[in-house]
């Protein structure tokens, strides 16, 4: 096995816009109509779904936004038992987690407590691979090169800390499709693929 890498690092740190940032995200409930109240207060910048979650994970609702819209749904309080929820907000940049408490005094919900993950940007360009990752949990990093037999071109064990960025270079590669893992806590297995030509 031969891992041919050219590793750069970086000292600044990439600043990333992931899905629908906690304080965009309205959620009330509405006494007069007994209904719950889930909209957004901007437009998303990227094809996104929303999901409302129950406690045991269960997908009660799932809207998917185009580029541009706004969120806003209702649902009817006397379908939604007392217990907890959590709306995800899933886009190609991350992921958004707000969760909330329904109960006989309306809803709980503070963006305090929301949870984001970013995902990992992958680029090519003139065979040098970028992989930029926000490593929010700060913990190890791993990541894998195999080509479209699954041959493995390239691992990288990485140590704990709060960014990731790294570029290999992939001159001595054959044309063909490769694939690209990045393993953390937050992303466990996130793959794309990319085309050297």
């Amino acid at each position: 096995m031969k891992t041919l890498f050219f590793t750069l690092l970086f000292a600044t740190v990439t600043s990333l816009s992931a899905s629908v940032n906690p304080i965009d995200l309205v959620i009330q409930t509405d006494p007069t109509t007994h209904t719950l109240t889930l909209r957004t207060t901007t437009s998303v910048e990227h094809p996104t779904t929303v999901k409302l979650v129950d406690g045991r994970g269960m997908v009660l609702h799932t809207a998917k936004l185009k580029e541009g819209d706004f969120l806003n749904t209702r649902f009817q309080l006397s379908a939604l038992p007392s217990g907890t929820y959590a709306v995800e907000i899933t886009d190609e940049l991350g992921k958004t987690t707000q969760p909330l408490l329904l109960d006989r005094e309306g809803i709980t919900s503070d963006p305090a407590l929301a949870t984001r993950t970013y995902y990992p940007t992958v680029n090519l360009n003139d065979k040098l691979l970028t992989i930029n990752y926000l490593n929010t949990t700060g913990h190890s990093v791993n990541i894998r090169l195999v080509d479209a037999k699954g041959h493995e071109v390239i691992t990288d064990r990485l140590t704990a800390g709060p960014t990731v960025q790294r570029a290999y270079s992939l001159k001595n590669l054959p044309a063909g499709e490769y694939y690209v893992t990045v393993t953390s806590r937050d992303v466990p297995y996130y793959t794309t693929s990319l085309k050297l030509d």
